[in-house]
């Protein structure tokens, strides 16, 4: 005997298979009892017996489900076995020899096994139900009424189920497919976007840079030449680091450049804290971490007395930096701002500094929390593990 393979069913869900099954097997039950109460069937009237194994075939379909084969040759026999009752006792001899439930059987082995197994199932299940050894027009009628006909329309219901359910997966599929092709054309949309804002980004920047350079050399007042300096260093860092991130961009890989040293740790912490008139406090040392970490805290401490610069002009801040060995703990903290903040400074950024930060820490493996501090200053809180690469 093959090994069963059951393939997809009519129905998506097991459980309302198995309602089915108990469905069909109550009412196969319920019409059998009554058409033997009834005593339409001369030859059963009065047999208990053929009560019994019909109630047992009824009875039987729920196992169907998971047992076709099992439930298929129960069917054959119980038929026979009614098929060779009549004919040993012909006076007791019916129009009608298959089971009620017979029509039920055929029907969900066609939906359960293969259609040729099943129709073979049902030609077997024919030759008692006729039966062809004892020939008439009703029992020819009644056995293929309940064997051929229901294996008929069970199979166009089938056929018509997988077309509609290949319909239905063919049009998800091309749903799918749709929404993919948009996410890709907003992908290169903004991909678009993002190399005409660093080209124009880039374009004025360096523009700074150089009049930052030209300013150094010519003029004569040592802080006139510091500032431009310091103008143009954090003109050349911009302009890395937009570099760095359309490489990100363009090839997805988040590692540090070939061109850039691993030494480079982005840039001088007391140098930007004393630019920004801003407390710094280190503990610790800061050989324990590694550069891409270094570079990650340079850019939360730019990012964080930016946005002091911006939000509280003129209120004190406090930058500390602790490494503990394992990791590196940040904390920029300002007070509530001493001046009215200007709207057209607060309105001038993006507004993803923040979240920009969150994302870059984010890949580092640490973690990153920004908000009031309740007494209406601002802290930004930043740990980052020194094992990150």
């Amino acid at each position: 005997m093959p090994r069963f393979s059951r393939p997809e069913l009519i129905v998506s869900d097991r459980r309302t298979t198995l309602m089915a099954a108990f469905g069909s097997a109550v009412l196969s039950a319920v019409i059998q009892i009554v058409l033997h109460a009834a005593g339409t069937y001369p030859r059963g009237a009065a047999s208990l017996t053929e009560l019994a194994l019909n109630l047992l075939l009824a009875a039987s379909l729920p196992l169907a489900v998971r047992f076709p084969w099992t439930v298929g040759a129960l069917a054959v026999a119980i038929t026979t076995a009614l098929a060779l009752g009549g004919t040993l006792a012909p006076e007791m001899m019916a129009s009608r020899i298959a089971p009620v439930a017979a029509p039920f059987v055929v029907s969900f082995l066609v939906f359960l096994l293969p259609w040729r197994q099943a129709f073979a199932f049902a030609a077997v299940l024919a030759l008692p139900a006729i039966p062809i050894w004892s020939p008439s027009w009703g029992a020819l009628y009644s056995g293929l009424s309940a064997t051929a006909l229901p294996a008929l329309l069970a199979l166009y219901l089938k056929a018509r189920s997988e077309l509609v359910r290949s319909l239905r997966k063919r049009a998800e599929l091309a749903d799918s497919e749709r929404h993919l092709l948009a996410e890709r054309a907003e992908t290169a949309e903004r991909r678009r976007l993002a190399t005409e804002l660093h080209d124009i980004v880039t374009h004025h920047v360096t523009e700074i840079v150089l009049h930052a350079d030209a300013l150094r050399v010519t003029t004569g007042d040592d802080d006139a030449r510091a500032a431009a300096e310091q103008i143009r260093l954090a003109g050349t860092r911009t302009l890395t680091e937009l570099r760095d991130l359309m490489r990100v961009m363009n090839t997805g890989v988040r590692t540090a450049p070939a061109d850039r040293p691993d030494d480079d740790t982005g840039g001088d912490l007391a140098a930007l804290a004393a630019a920004d008139r801003a407390a710094l406090r280190v503990e610790g040392d800061p050989g324990t971490v590694p550069a891409v970490v270094a570079r990650a805290v340079y850019r939360v401490v730019q990012e964080s007395l930016t946005n002091a610069r911006k939000h509280a002009p003129g209120a004190p801040v406090t930058v500390t930096i602790a490494y503990p060995g394992d990791r590196v703990d940040v904390e920029v903290r300002n007070v509530p701002p001493r001046r009215s903040v200007d709207p057209t400074l607060t309105g001038a950024g993006s507004g993803m500094g923040l979240t920009g930060l969150n994302r870059r820490v984010s890949l580092l493996g640490g973690t990153f929390s920004a908000g009031d501090d309740g007494d209406g200053g601002f802290t930004v809180t930043v740990s980052i593990p020194a094992t990150a690469t």
